[in-house]
């Protein structure tokens, strides 16, 4: 049911406090109305009792009972009032009985206003008559008699209806004065209600303003006291909100300068995967569309791999986790970093990082190639310097025991002492070529570790790959009746040497190869350098183990009865040559 409107409410409530309190006016308005018309009756009919009284002192004919009956009939026609007079009881003239008839009423002795005549004064009373059927009201006195009129009692009745005429109309006036009162106070009500209705609309318009950005408004004239606090605690709100919405966007427009001034390119995806805002830098990094706000990563032009990545990102692993490194289209390299944002499951969402390393990259391959170069340029003629120094000083050394014995003693000590500094210069030479070597041998294990370390860096997790290849071939295992499954679904990451699609590849190619209506157990355990991939299950016997997508990365693919084996080496794992996993 729709709120009833304030100007409807003040009038339904007003009209019913009008109605109850009218309808307690009119009841009581009535009843005194009704009792002072049975009093004025009363005291018509004692001023008609004591007339009757002198007119009977005053007849001359009534000697006999017969003629004081028509006496009463006579003057009951020309007084208007029912005239009986009762002698002990009886009674013996009635107007509104002919004379005739008299003799055959019932005895009076037991009436209440008899009762009380007979005792003195008189007597009085307001009940329906049994002789006319009618509601009377009676009035009656003791008479001592006198002039042919047996001393009695002489009762004068009047009919109530008569009274009711006049009441009703008495009714009708009042009633009709209370309806116009009933219609007037509604009238008041409703303009009071409509004055209410237009200032509480205006104070609305007030708020509604402040809501719409408007937080100048305020509210100046107020239609009654009462709605002063009210007014006033608006204003001072109005006046707060500007404050508050100023500083936030002054925070807002600071953090957007920082946000346009960063140097990593940064996105922020809603519970939808769709773009909310992008900075500068990513619009840079990705400049497919002007526009990025709305779309989806890949519709952003980011890699399928990046958009797969970030997809298969678990926010409950922790604030922020490193997706991997990846190549660009246009040749740059990203590493991403991803971190979940708080709120509800519809309402939260994801920051994205793309920190670009390619310099670092470029300068990590730059120096790898130059090591290379370096070593294969300069190991094979260092190597044919220190041959030929040690060939020589062996043929200086040889020569020395050959010396002919004739020399004088002189001779042979000069010799001795000419031989000796050829021989030690290329001892020099011999020990500068080893140094030269370690020298060789250093920067090449620099560069091996440094080259271990940037495929560390672009590790890619084998367990978000298996997940994303049993996704991808879900149709069909429904389609050949399959089920799949990951057993003992293991924690945390497994990241290997080998890349995302490759291994999206190599673990689809076996999944695709299952049989029909067979079940598939996948486990994924650690070993000490390598992560191994079970498939238990039933295989076709013509299966094509994905060895060419593994072997680049030193993986393997292998039969263990009908069981397919992957092993992926870790990242970080011992190379054995250099540029090639171990």
């Amino acid at each position: 049911m729709a709120n009833r409107s304030i100007r409807l409410h003040f009038l339904l409530w007003t009209w019913g406090f009008f109605l109850l309190v009218l309808c307690g006016v009119f009841i009581f308005v009535t009843n005194r109305a009704e009792r002072a018309l049975v009093e004025e009756a009363e005291q018509r009919a004692k001023a008609s009792l004591d007339m009757v009284t002198f007119l009977l002192a005053r007849e001359p004919a009534l000697e006999t009972e017969s003629g004081l009956a028509q006496f009463a009939d006579t003057l009951g026609a020309h007084l208007g009032l029912r005239f009986t007079y009762i002698v002990s009881g009886r009674v013996v003239a009635d107007s509104a009985v002919h004379a005739a008839g008299v003799p055959a009423m019932e005895d009076h002795a037991g009436r209440p206003e008899v009762l009380q005549a007979a005792a003195g004064g008189v007597g009085q009373d307001v009940r329906k008559s049994k002789t006319l059927g009618r509601d009377m009201v009676y009035v009656a006195k003791a008479y001592a008699g006198g002039n042919g009129v047996p001393a009695g009692i002489l009762r004068l009745a009047l009919p109530v209806s008569a009274l009711g005429g006049e009441l009703s109309r008495f009714r009708d006036g009042l009633l009709a004065v209370l309806a116009l009162v009933f219609l007037a106070g509604g009238v008041a009500a409703f303009g009071l209600a409509r004055s209410m209705s237009r200032s509480i609309g205006e104070i609305a318009n007030v708020v509604a303003a402040v809501g719409r950005g408007h937080y100048d408004r305020r509210i100046h004239i107020v239609p009654a006291r009462d709605f002063a606090p009210l007014a006033g605690a608006i204003n001072v709100l109005a006046e707060r909100i500007g404050d508050h919405v100023r500083e936030i966007e002054e925070h807002r427009q600071r953090q957007e300068a920082v946000f346009e001034s960063m140097a990593e390119g940064v996105t922020i995806l809603d519970a939808d995967e769709r773009i909310v805002a992008a900075n500068r830098a990513l619009r840079e990094m990705f400049p497919k569309k002007a526009d990025l706000v709305g779309r989806s990563p890949l519709e952003a032009g980011m890699p399928l791999c990046v958009e797969r990545a970030l997809a298969a990102f678990d926010p409950e692993g922790g604030t922020a986790q490193r997706v991997g490194r990846f190549e660009l289209q246009n040749g740059r390299v990203t590493e991403v970093t991803v971190a979940a944002l708080p709120g509800e499951a519809h309402t939260s969402g994801r920051v994205v990082t793309f920190h670009d390393v390619t310099e670092a990259a470029t300068m990590d391959r730059i120096f790898r190639d130059f090591v290379i170069d370096a070593s294969h340029n300069l190991r094979t003629p260092l190597t044919k310097v220190r041959g030929f120094a040690e060939t020589a000083l062996t043929m200086l050394t040889d020569q020395t025991p050959g010396q002919s014995p004739d020399a004088p003693d002189g001779a042979q000590g000069t010799d001795a002492a000419t031989q000796a500094a050829p021989a030690k210069a290329l001892d020099a030479v011999v020990r500068a070529a080893d140094d030269m070597k370690t020298i060789i041998d250093d920067l090449l294990a620099a560069a091996r570790d440094r080259y271990a370390a940037a495929r560390a860096a672009a590790a890619s997790d084998v367990l978000s790959a298996l997940k994303q290849a049993m996704a991808t071939h879900a149709p069909l295992f429904r389609a050949k009746k399959v089920t799949a499954w990951l057993e003992n679904a293991p924690t945390g990451a497994f990241p290997v040497l080998a890349g995302h699609e490759a291994m999206v590849r190599a673990f689809g190619s076996l999944l695709s190869q299952t049989p029909d209506a067979v079940e598939v157990a996948v486990s994924v355990t650690r070993e000490q350098d390598c992560v191994e991939v079970r498939f238990r299950g039933p295989a076709n016997l013509d299966i094509v183990l994905p060895v060419a997508e593994l072997s680049p990365y030193g993986g393997e693919a292998l039969l263990d009865g009908a069981t397919r084996v992957v092993r992926l080496p870790l990242a970080g794992a011992k190379q054995r040559d250099f540029g090639k996993p171990a």
